[in-house]
């Protein structure tokens, strides 16, 4: 028999995930009590054998909108299916009607506890991509980074969009499609920054809209430089 640690590792390595914890705070105050913060480290388009194509819409939980995975509850008579991030009763969709114990959908088989879903309702934006660089690195380090960083873009689809930080002393946002000279937006390190305060520098949100609309002086990138108005 497998154990935990032994499956952790399996599961780490078929999904390319590892997660900071891997048991689920019981309470909102076993989650404030945490010392590090529930997060993982993800792998996008990680190559994976026998991965069935998914031609239709995930079922998301009603409460959580969290998606229905081989980790629910699932009861085969009643068509219902408890989600495993939030324990709420659902009901299958009416195409899940001849699902049966012997007859489950690539969801919920264990071996597929990662899935590519063909999104049919609505149109897929292209995939998103935001490299993050600490520029304080010896040699080595760095030499490797740009490594890794060139075989990402080796591998990357020719439809997705592709975004730059790298931070040191200062964090600056890189506009990728200047042109010829290079633009980027400088923060300084020491200062705190509010979340409506960058989308408006970056004309990005309402925040970005609506201070231009109302004739307010838009903040200019400088090459090299900081963000001025």
């Amino acid at each position: 028999m497998v154990s935990m640690s032994e499956y952790i590792q399996q599961t780490e390595a078929s999904d390319g995930i590892r997660f900071s914890w891997n048991t689920w705070p019981a309470s909102r105050l076993d989650a404030a009590q945490l010392v590090v913060p529930i997060s993982c480290l993800y792998t996008p388009m990680k190559e994976r054998e026998n991965l069935p194509p998914i031609m239709y819409d995930p079922v998301v939980c009603t409460r959580c909108r969290g998606i229905l995975n081989a980790f629910c509850q699932v009861d085969v008579r009643s068509k219902c299916w408890n989600c495993c991030l939030c324990s709420s009763r659902n009901t299958f969709p009416p195409q899940y009607a001849g699902m049966t114990e012997q007859n489950l959908p690539a969801e919920l088989m264990p071996q597929f506890t990662t899935i590519e879903y063909t999104i049919t309702k609505a149109p897929t934006p292209p995939p998103i991509f935001l490299v993050v660089m600490d520029t304080c690195l010896e040699e080595v380090e760095f030499n490797a980074l740009k490594n890794a960083i060139q075989q990402l873009v080796a591998t990357l689809p020719p439809n997705c969009m592709v975004g730059l930080i790298t931070f040191g002393r200062m964090v600056h946002i890189h506009e990728l499609n200047s042109g010829p000279i290079a633009k980027s937006w400088v923060f300084k390190g020491t200062k705190d920054y509010a979340g409506d305060q960058i989308q408006g520098m970056l004309g990005l949100g309402r925040s970005g809209i609506s201070g231009r609309n109302a004739g307010l002086p838009a903040t200019q990138v400088v090459p090299g430089g900081l963000p001025q108005n």
